[in-house]
């Protein structure tokens, strides 16, 4: 029975009002304020500014709209105030390991006041289901009219009619105008077909869905690698107007079950998980399909377990679009292919020296820990010296090398304003 899992927020976004003292809260009043600031060229259908805010490490953190367009509101608001303006965490953030933290520190830092929970998406990613059903075939099941699912009965599907039957990839249930909808899909498949996003990698690695991100590879207790495929269940939820979301339970007779919602509920994983199998038990509950009896007669089709126990993991740093790690593989595999074919025997056995340290480097070196450009560079240089004499030790070129480093950062260091 496979236990791991891996819980994440994929987005995050609160309505907010401008503190009135620093307004308007523009591009230019970030940039005063030390952050880098890139602002679209074009609004909203609702607000008239948009930007992107970046972090320390000058990856996108978060996304600001603001200045409301003349007599414009959402559905969801009515008319909005001039002071409104809608945060959201880029993708990226939303994987930080207190993404709603770091959130209501920074609405706190500029003078944002939170006012509620716009939209917010709880996902779950794993190989099988806790009572041990494969979830490609559990979806071949469920579209072949097997269990019949309770709550949510609009439904859209995406797959491939092959000769040997229809293969598929997603189902969504429910209104996209409701509170509450609910989407079950082949994540491997849209990360490496679609959209493909290095700190999901790192996240399924961190959690022990995969052993090695770049290849999606797990290896089994005897060691035989298996290429599992990681599926996901998300909940996307839209508060409306208060700090509340209602969900549909035909358990209730149909009556709707009211639910406080706010930035504290998703404080740590496990509060995910508290929220995401809360979620499970009204929207991702099935029935076995029995046509003899009525829906409410009919076996439950277990999925998820509400009462296991869960342990969580924590990253280090988050992975980049260009992660350094990948650049390692891919300067691994070009040492290889030019020591191959340059049989020199002094070019090989260089080759093979800075391939051993490159190496072990793979093997210790996780994409939570990104590899440093710096370091990449050293070991060119020090590929440069051994083609030309190896009679040094490799650690000796090396310490060499950073010691050149040090003095170019310091003279930089000296002649910076």
């Amino acid at each position: 029975m496979q236990d791991t899992r891996c819980i994440n927020i994929d987005w995050l976004e609160v309505y907010c009002l401008e503190d009135s003292i620093g307004y308007p809260h523009n591009a230019d009043f970030f940039r005063r304020c030390g952050l880098h600031v890139v602002q679209r060229d074009y609004g909203t259908p609702v607000y008239h500014e948009m930007f992107t805010i970046f972090g320390n490490d000058n990856q996108p953190l978060l996304e600001v709209r603001r200045n409301p367009k003349s007599q414009i509101g959402l559905q969801e608001h009515g008319v909005l105030d001039p002071n409104a303006c809608h945060v959201r965490l880029c993708n990226r953030t939303c994987y930080f390991n207190e993404p709603a933290k770091l959130l209501l520190q920074f609405l706190e830092t500029y003078g944002l006041h939170y006012q509620r929970i716009s939209r917010i998406d709880i996902c779950l990613d794993f190989v099988r289901f806790d009572f041990g059903d494969d979830p490609a075939e559990f979806m071949r099941r469920y579209m072949a009219g097997r269990y019949s699912k309770i709550n949510q009965a609009n439904i859209s599907a995406h797959g491939t009619d092959q000769w040997h039957g229809r293969i598929w990839n997603s189902v969504s249930w429910g209104n996209p105008k409701s509170m509450v909808s609910t989407k079950f899909y082949n994540k491997k498949l849209e990360l490496t077909q679609v959209h493909d996003k290095p700190y999901i990698r790192q996240a399924w690695r961190a959690a022990g869905l995969v052993d090695d991100e770049l290849t999606l590879t797990k290896f089994d207790a005897d060691g035989n690698p298996t290429q599992p495929d990681i599926w996901r269940v998300e909940f996307s939820i839209k508060s409306g107007t208060r700090n509340w979301f209602r969900i549909e339970d035909q358990h209730r007779g149909g009556k709707p079950l009211s639910v406080k919602h706010n930035l504290q509920m998703y404080a740590t994983r496990e509060d995910y998980l508290n929220v995401f199998l809360s979620l499970a038990d009204h929207y991702f509950h099935f029935k076995k399909f029995e046509p003899d009896k009525r829906k409410d007669r009919c076996a439950d089709k277990l999925t998820f377990n509400t009462k296991k126990h869960r342990v969580f993991y924590k990253l280090e740093n988050v992975a980049t679009k260009d992660e350094p790690a990948k650049r390692l593989h891919n300067l691994y595999a070009k040492i290889k292919a030019y020591r191959d074919s340059h049989p020199m025997p002094q070019i090989y056995n260089a080759c093979n020296v800075i391939l051993a340290d490159l190496e072990l480097s793979m093997r210790t070196t996780s994409i939570v820990k990104p590899w440093p450009l710096d370091e990449i560079a050293i070991i060119r240089n020090v590929i440069a010296k051994r083609i030309q004499s190896h009679d040094k030790p490799l650690n000796q070129d090396i310490a060499e090398e950073r010691a050149m480093l040090d003095i170019t950062r310091q003279i930089f260091a000296d002649e910076s304003p």
